[in-house]
């Protein structure tokens, strides 16, 4: 008779291997032989920028939600008209966390708008000039990817 390695054997086997950190097994029963060997594993850090594209999983990035800026007052809406290309923020603009996109005024003393995080203008929710309300949604801001400081070093500066 002969003797043969069932796969969900070889499968607790090879669960073993990385639970235990095993590189190499030579399993005999009978005259079934069975030899299991695992690569060793190349840290992305010592690997060129096309064998860590290549060893890394392909895991779907999930796509961040756009961030809403809220009114933290009543008042009347104002844009900046400093620092946006077309001298107020429009869609399409990018903006940095801390940058102020605009404020309320009420009774003439205005309360900044100041973006919470780095990333591109989806939509404008409110006009500038209008009266909005508190909590009304003024701004949508699509987050940028994040990345380490590593990758930042990398990656173009975004342009205004």
């Amino acid at each position: 008779m002969t003797a043969s390695f069932e796969v969900h054997e070889i499968e607790e086997v090879l669960a073993l291997m990385e639970q235990w950190s095993i590189a190499e097994v030579h399993l005999q029963v009978e005259d079934a032989t069975l030899d299991l060997v695992r690569a060793p594993l190349t840290p992305l850090a010592e690997l060129t920028p096309l064998q860590a594209v290549a060893a890394a999983p392909s895991v779907e990035e999930p796509i961040a939600e756009p961030v809403i800026i809220r009114a933290p007052v009543v008042g009347l809406f104002h844009l900046a008209r400093k620092g946006f290309p077309q001298g107020a923020p429009h869609v399409g603009d990018q903006v940095q966390a801390g940058q102020v996109i605009g404020n309320i005024e009420l009774m003439h003393v205005p309360t900044a708008l100041v973006s919470p995080v780095s990333g591109t203008i989806e939509a404008m929710l409110a006009d500038d000039g209008v009266g909005v309300e508190y909590d009304q949604p003024l701004v949508a801001i699509r987050p940028f990817e994040e990345v380490s400081e590593d990758e930042a070093g990398m990656l173009p500066p975004p342009s205004h």
